[in-house]
């Protein structure tokens, strides 16, 4: 049982530190924060999965359900800053559009 609260302690010591990384994740550092996010979800499945072999998950989940929910609300995270960055890329390709078409305008006119 020390086992279990060990792991599961550093899985909410990981879900916090993927938590920060989404919420600071910025386009300046995205390469850093996003690598980090997804080698500490590694960790976090390597750890889960140890656990669910050795307790089971249904256990686990009766042990401690906060994680559950931490672990929901880390992929609706992940959701939300996916389409963050979808829109701030639709707007760009917009602009970009709308700057070739003044430019092929402005050839016409010459």
């Amino acid at each position: 049982m020390n086992e279990l609260k060990k792991k599961t302690t550093r899985m909410k010591e990981l879900m916090n530190l993927v938590e920060q990384c989404i919420k600071n994740l910025t386009t300046e550092n995205f390469s850093n924060n996003f690598r980090l996010s997804l080698d500490n979800m590694a960790e976090i499945q390597g750890i889960k999965k140890d656990l669910a072999k050795k307790y089971g998950i249904i256990n686990i989940a009766k042990y401690d359900p906060e994680m559950l929910i931490k672990g929901k609300l880390i992929e609706e995270s992940y959701d939300n800053i996916i389409e963050k960055f979808r829109r701030e890329l639709k707007k760009t390709e917009n602009q970009l559009f709308n700057i070739n078409k003044q430019k092929k305008i402005t050839n016409y006119i010459r």
